[in-house]
């Protein structure tokens, strides 16, 4: 019965024959579409990388060998040329230096280095034609400008990339794809039968009906059951292990988007995401919000809102940096501009975003990027730059230093008062190089005293300048701190005031001081006299106080005039200047009135020479341009201390007495004060010197 089961059934197709035929025969097919595209995918992806390994080595070395262009520093480009081939292995790099090719008297100074085939690198220098039709088989080529730090194109650089890693990787590619391939074929040959033979379709049909049920990700909502059989137990488990990873991957990239967000949130950036194509755009709402608007107000939104709101003069600064990072100039596309405010003010922000995905003809088409509002920062940045136009022009000294008193920087003017170079003084403590040994450390105290308590200092102070010598300055200390109260520098501002001290030194010369004589006026001699008073009452000794007026000055007035008169002056005082002592003082009080004070005697009597000889002086002719005159004088001399003691107001008042008395006695004479009769000319004498 079975033979004839098997008779009747011997001529119809095996169906696990045929089917296992057909699934090998579509495994095959698929894989082989597969290796198709895995190999088309990668050598677009490995072009890609290559491309982009070029981009991105000629925007390091571009930024990296400006400053050496500028340095001429031809040895350090050469050095980071030979790295930069050594480790990206590039076919070629190829400089024009158009800095050392000024020097040169060429258009540009050539370097380079080109990969043999071996894999050495021979260096390159000149474009021959066997060297140029080396690199016309290049498989890629880009080039770049090198741009000093004040936009000076300073040379170009051209990277030379082949196929070699292509070819090799993609060979790699294939290799492993077939290797893959051949592999899953045989070993699926040699399972289909047992498989198919065991009740597959069976079990294909659970693993449908698990996996029919899906959320609305297309997730499957059950796992898969298991199988008693191995293959089918290991599909079982792979396929709930690829949904657990699948869930998990999912959960996970919730998760990251939602740290995104927050990320976003917490920085108050704006995101934008746009297609270049098609000017369909997204923002968020932060977006909307650095310009007082909500996404609402500014629907429908559009590559054309942002174009409405940004500033006329920064949109083209913009649509030149988007085309240089559509070439592939730029990494990354970033721009300050300005946008106005719903309130109509202006605010500054910094946009910045990359083109993530291209179309088959490098076209950009989509770009995503954040948008920051930079308006504080810019506010910041111009009062900065206020701050440094007043550092740099300023008249005045300014001193920048820490919270420790180390100099961190100073100014032109600076220099120019003081002498010190700035970099002799930067670093330096300022006591150790300007503070003068006239300050105790009290007044240093009192200065930090008042800047603790009211963050400033302002006042008159002496400067030691470089040569040594002191510049007066009026100076004011401002203590600069931090959010939390800290101190962090001081900032000093001198100007120079020796004109002020000089015109000051004048007006109290003017003030204290005969302006024909020269000799200290009736203030200057009060304050001596004061002075000589109390230093006698310390120090027990005599003060001799003499009035003297000139006999026959009006006469010489008369006679011969002022001019003449005023000569006659100017010779007395220059001899009586001639006789005193260094502690004496001789006095104008006016006209032809002159007081000396005549301190530290021991005894009323030791003043007789002094007075004799300033008769004699006063009495002997004095040659004149014109003429020869004579006249003489009369003194009156009063003593301190005195019983009972009396002011240095009575005792001159004393002295004009006895001055008079000498006039009124025949003049040329000189006579004492006596508190009896008013004038003596031996018994007036100090009061320790009465019996």
């Amino acid at each position: 019965m079975m033979k004839q089961v098997a008779a009747n059934t011997s001529g119809y197709p095996s169906l696990l024959g045929r089917t296992t035929s057909l699934v090998v025969a579509v495994i095959a097919g698929v894989f082989l579409l597969h290796a198709v595209y895995v190999y088309s995918t990668a050598r677009a992806e490995i072009t890609a990388g290559i491309e982009q390994d070029v981009h991105e080595t000629l925007e390091r070395l571009s930024r990296s060998i400006a400053p050496f262009i500028e340095a001429y520093s031809v040895h350090e480009y050469e050095s980071l040329i030979a790295t930069e081939m050594a480790l990206k292995q590039h076919f070629a790099v190829i400089l024009e230096d158009y800095e050392m090719g000024r020097i040169l008297g060429q258009p540009y100074y050539l370097y380079g280095q080109l990969r043999q085939q071996n894999g050495q690198y021979r260096l390159f220098q000149e474009r021959t034609p066997p060297v140029q039709n080396e690199l016309a088989q290049a498989f890629y080529q880009a080039s770049a400008p090198i741009v000093g730090g004040n936009e000076e194109l300073l040379g170009k650089i051209r990277i030379y990339a082949s196929d070699d890693l292509l070819v090799a990787k993609l060979e790699r590619v294939v290799l492993e794809e077939l290797l893959t391939v051949l592999a899953l074929a045989l070993t699926l040959s040699a399972l289909l039968g047992t498989v198919l033979h065991r009740s597959v379709f069976r079990s294909i049909v659970a693993i449908d009906d698990a996996l029919r049920n899906k959320d609305a990700e297309g997730i499957p909502l059950q796992p898969v059951p298991p199988f008693q059989y191995r293959e089918l137990a290991v599909l079982s488990d792979g396929i709930n292990t690829m949904l657990d990873a699948i869930k998990a991957s999912r959960e996970q990239l919730k998760l990251e988007r939602s740290r995104l967000e927050n990320i976003i949130s917490g920085t108050r950036s704006g995101t934008w995401t746009w297609n270049v194509q098609t000017g369909e755009t997204v923002f968020n709402n932060r977006w909307a919000e650095i310009a007082g608007y909500t996404l609402e107000e500014l629907a429908p939104v559009s590559i054309d809102t942002w174009m409405n709101l940004a500033h006329p003069d920064d949109l083209q600064r913009s649509a030149d940096l988007l085309e240089r990072h559509f070439r592939g100039e730029l990494a990354y596309y970033e721009c300050e501009a300005r946008m106005r405010h719903k309130d109509g003010h202006w605010v500054w922000v910094l946009d910045r975003g990359q083109v993530q995905s291209w179309d088959d003809q490098g076209q950009p088409l989509l770009m995503y990027g954040t948008h920051q509002d930079i308006t504080e920062r810019k506010r910041a940045e111009a009062s900065l730059s206020m701050a440094a136009g007043v550092f740099r022009h300023a008249r005045e000294g300014i001193v920048l230093t820490s919270a420790q008193g180390r100099i961190l920087d100073v100014n032109a003017a600076f220099s120019a008062l003081t002498g010190y170079a700035r970099e002799h003084v930067l670093e330096q403590y300022y006591e150790d190089i300007l503070a003068s040994d006239q300050y105790s450390r009290d007044f240093r105290h009192q200065v930090l005293a008042s800047l603790d308590a009211k963050g400033v200092w302002s006042g008159e102070y002496w400067i030691r300048c470089q040569n040594g010598s002191l510049l007066p300055s009026l100076m004011t200390i401002a203590a600069v701190r931090s959010r939390e109260g800290e101190v962090e520098h001081y900032v000093t501002l001198f100007a120079d005031i020796s004109h002020l001290k000089q015109t000051e030194e004048q007006l109290r010369h003017i003030a204290h001081y005969d302006p024909l004589t020269g000799l200290p006026n009736r203030l200057l001699l009060g304050e001596r006299l004061q002075h000589a008073v109390a230093s006698t009452r310390r120090h027990g000794d005599v003060l001799a106080v003499v009035f003297l007026d000139l006999d026959g000055f009006k006469a010489v007035n008369d006679t011969y005039g002022h001019a003449t008169g005023d000569e006659l002056l100017v010779t007395l005082a220059r001899r009586m200047k001639g006789i005193l002592r260094e502690c004496d003082t001789v006095a104008r009080l006016g006209g032809d009135e002159f007081v000396v004070l005549l301190p530290e005697l021991s005894s009323g009597p030791d003043c007789k020479t002094i007075l004799s000889r300033l008769l004699s002086a006063l009495s002997e002719p004095v040659e004149l341009l014109e003429r020869t005159v004579q006249v003489s004088a009369s003194l009156g001399v009063s003593f301190y201390p005195q019983v009972p003691d009396i002011d240095a107001e009575v005792l001159l008042r004393q002295a004009d007495i006895a001055m008079y008395q000498a006039k009124q006695r025949g003049k040329n004479q000189v006579r004492f004060f006596n508190g009896l009769d008013h004038t003596d000319d031996t018994k007036a004498v100090p009061a320790g010197d009465q019996e």
